[in-house]
C-alpha cells in the first residue's frame, strides 16, 4: 500500500488554482472556458512528452516534473523549444502525494498545454487538469481532436495509449481549438473575474486592460 502524504491534497492545490473546498471528498474545481485559461497562461503550447520524474520539495510535497519538448509556440516566447512542468502530486518509491486533480503525462504523448507561471517560479498546468489535453487522431474522419482525460484512480500508472475516443457527439478539433485562443489572443481579456487567478495578475499579463466591476 502506498504511503499517501494526505494533508498535502487539498491545502496545496487550493493555493495553486483556487480549488473550491467542499468536504474534502466532494471538493470540485471551478470549469475554465478556452477564453479564460487563454487569459490565465502564461504558455500555450504544443509538444511531446518527454522524461516524466517525481520529486520531493523542502516541505515533503511530491511533484511531478515533466519534461515538455515544443513543437509550436501559440502563446508565449517564440523561441522557447523545451519547457518544465511541475505537477502537484506522484509516487517516489512507497511514497507518494495523492493528488486528484493534476493532469497525467506519459512519455510519448503529444499534448496541447496551457500552463502559468507561479511566483515560487514553478510552471504549472493552468486550471490543474483542465491545462492539459491529449493530441488523438479522429478514428472516423483522420482530423488532430483534443481528449482531456482523467484517470479515475491517480495511484495507478497512466498510458496515454490507451486513452478512450470521446463519443462523437463530444469531440473537439484541434484547429479550431487554436482558432479559438489565437481569437482570444486577439480580442484580449474582457476584464471579467477568472476563478483561481488574482486579477492584479491577470493585469500583469494583459497590460492596458481593466478590471470589470
Amino acid at each position: 500500500m502506498f504511503g499517501l502524504d494526505q494533508r498535502a491534497l487539498f491545502p496545496v492545490l487550493a493555493a495553486i488554482a483556487g480549488l473550491a473546498l467542499a468536504p474534502a471528498a466532494q471538493a470540485t474545481i471551478a470549469p475554465l472556458t478556452v477564453a479564460q485559461l487563454t487569459d490565465a497562461s502564461d504558455y500555450i503550447v504544443r509538444g511531446t512528452v518527454g522524461q516524466v520524474y517525481v520529486e520531493t520539495d523542502e516541505r515533503g510535497y511530491h511533484w511531478t516534473r515533466v519534461e515538455l519538448e515544443v513543437v509550436t509556440v501559440i502563446k508565449g516566447d517564440a523561441d522557447t523549444r523545451a519547457l518544465q512542468l511541475d505537477v502537484m502530486g506522484g509516487f517516489l518509491g512507497g511514497d507518494g502525494t495523492l493528488s486528484w486533480y493534476s493532469p497525467r503525462f506519459d512519455s510519448d504523448e503529444e499534448v496541447l498545454v496551457f500552463a502559468e507561471q507561479l511566483e515560487s517560479g514553478l510552471l504549472v498546468p493552468t486550471g490543474l487538469m483542465q491545462g492539459k489535453l491529449t493530441v488523438r487522431i479522429d478514428p472516423d474522419d483522420g482530423r488532430e481532436m483534443l481528449v482531456r482525460y482523467q484517470p479515475m484512480s491517480p495511484e495507478k500508472p497512466y498510458d496515454h495509449r490507451f486513452i478512450p475516443h470521446p463519443a462523437l457527439a463530444d469531440r473537439i478539433y484541434l484547429t479550431d481549438t487554436l482558432e479559438q485562443i489565437r481569437q482570444r489572443m486577439t480580442d484580449g481579456w474582457d476584464g471579467q473575474p477568472i476563478p483561481g487567478k488574482a486579477p492584479e495578475r491577470l493585469l500583469e499579463m494583459h497590460p492596458g486592460a481593466e478590471v470589470s466591476r
